[in-house]
């Protein structure tokens, strides 16, 4: 997932930025999945939230947006073949 769109999509906030997370190869692909984790930036480097990122081989995919403490902001899931988006 392009971590410049899903910043622009997530936050509206150009003084943001997002930090891919690295995981073990065994955690990013698993069962068909891809997932990508990043941190959230301010303009000063202090980590302000995270953002986990997933998508399925059946074009099913998400993400859930965290504060710094780790509690959810946003949770939006998406379904490309209907063109649905759902948010909890």
């Amino acid at each position: 997932m392009d971590p410049d769109l899903l910043a622009f999509a997530v936050l509206k906030d150009p003084n943001h930025t997002l930090s891919e997370i690295s995981h073990d190869k065994s955690d990013v692909q698993s069962g068909g999945n891809n997932r990508v984790s990043f941190e959230m930036l301010s303009e000063d480097g202090e980590v302000v939230g995270y953002i986990k990122t997933w998508r399925h081989e059946d074009d099913y995919a998400g993400f859930v947006h965290f504060d710094a403490e780790g509690n959810i902001i946003d949770w939006k899931a998406f379904t490309e073949g209907l063109g649905s988006i759902q948010s909890h």
